[in-house]
């Protein structure tokens, strides 16, 4: 159990096992991307052997954030070569995105998901009463990745953020109002049906042209450094750190102007791209996307994550993708100095 789990919700997760007759051992783990390490992974491992984990039959159940899914999911996919797992999501990116698919991983050397195996969880319980104590910056995080799926996949799911973002963001998916129940229904039953579709063919990534990269081009390098110079030993050094959605929203907005410039999108569909960007509190903007030399690391790493091809997925039109190979460095740095330009939120 994530550690801010189990300070809110911890006495009555525990009264739900007992009730339900379960022998259990709690383990609390920080969240956050500084905890996915494979130190984590190995404690976890330290844990199942101390309590006794029988391979198939008494499965791992993981109350967290997407940071807690990926590094017990993957002690659950290497301890004795694969146990089970059943996950409740507490965060929205939990929710819609990271206990969706088969992947786990953590960060390695300074890359983010270096390390990493394919183990889909035996269940996953959305249960979005969670996200009534998640901070407004945590909702805001996670509506950047369903928003993700809605520019390359799903029109209809834009349409509904563009007209209900803000409604979803301020009430916190908690149903305040019909409205706002309808709406966050609505939502979250697109997103992850979104996925699951994406995933369904290709579901251990054999077709490397996946439209669920978009924002995942320029984003880990960007998302590492930045949680790199937040722990900075020198005060005045220190930065804000990204979340895993915010790095992807910058990467999504340099994406969209890169498809612009390339008569993809119409100016009018950037518009309205920018202003759900806006109306979801995401950032438009960071110092990072202002060194050359980091896209062009982060660039690079993702070509050999994608073997040797860029395969950048870009916006056709507001609901569909295109993969393209020849980004140049020049048409990075026009997107880059659009969104400077722009004057947006900024975190760093």
């Amino acid at each position: 159990m994530d550690s801010q789990v189990i300070r809110i919700y911890g006495a009555q997760v525990c009264e739900f096992l007992d009730r339900h007759g379960i022998e259990y051992k709690l383990v609390v783990l920080p969240g956050g991307e500084a905890t996915k390490t494979m130190r984590t992974v190995f404690r976890v491992c330290q844990e199942l052997d101390d309590f006794g984990v029988s391979r198939r039959s008494e499965p791992v159940i993981v109350f967290g954030g997407g940071v807690l899914n990926d590094v017990v999911g993957m002690a659950a996919s290497i301890y004795r070569r694969g146990i089970e797992r059943i996950v409740y999501g507490t965060t929205l990116v939990a929710l819609v995105d990271a206990t969706v698919g088969a992947k786990t991983g953590c960060d390695h050397n300074g890359f983010k998901n270096r390390l990493g195996t394919y183990r889909p969880a035996r269940l996953v319980i959305a249960d979005k009463s969670f996200l009534a104590t998640q901070d407004r910056r945590r909702i805001s995080d996670g509506l950047a990745e369903i928003l993700k799926l809605a520019i390359v996949c799903d029109g209809q799911l834009f349409e509904l953020l563009e007209k209900h973002g803000r409604t979803v963001l301020d009430e916190k998916f908690t149903c305040s109002t019909a409205v706002g129940e309808q709406a966050a229904n609505g939502i979250i039953e697109a997103a992850i049906g979104g996925m699951l579709s994406e995933l369904h063919n290709n579901l251990w990534e054999d077709d490397l042209a996946r439209a669920t990269y978009f924002g995942h081009t320029w984003s880990p390098k960007v998302e590492m450094v930045a949680l790199q110079r937040s722990k900075d030993l020198l005060p005045w050094r220190r930065r804000q750190w990204l979340l895993h959605g915010e790095a992807v929203a910058l990467d999504m907005l340099m994406s969209v102007f890169i498809a612009h410039a390339r008569d993809l999108l119409t100016a009018d569909e950037v518009d309205r791209i920018i202003g759900v960007l806006d109306q979801l509190e995401l950032p438009m903007w960071d110092s990072i996307f202002g060194e050359p030399e980091v896209l062009a690391a982060g660039f690079e790493e993702s070509i050999r994550h994608r073997d040797g091809k860029q395969l950048v997925p870009l916006p056709k039109s507001i609901g569909s993708v295109t993969f393209v190979n020849d980004i140049t460095p020049k048409e990075i740095d026009t997107a880059v100095r659009r969104m400077r330009a722009l004057g947006g939120r900024s975190l760093g």
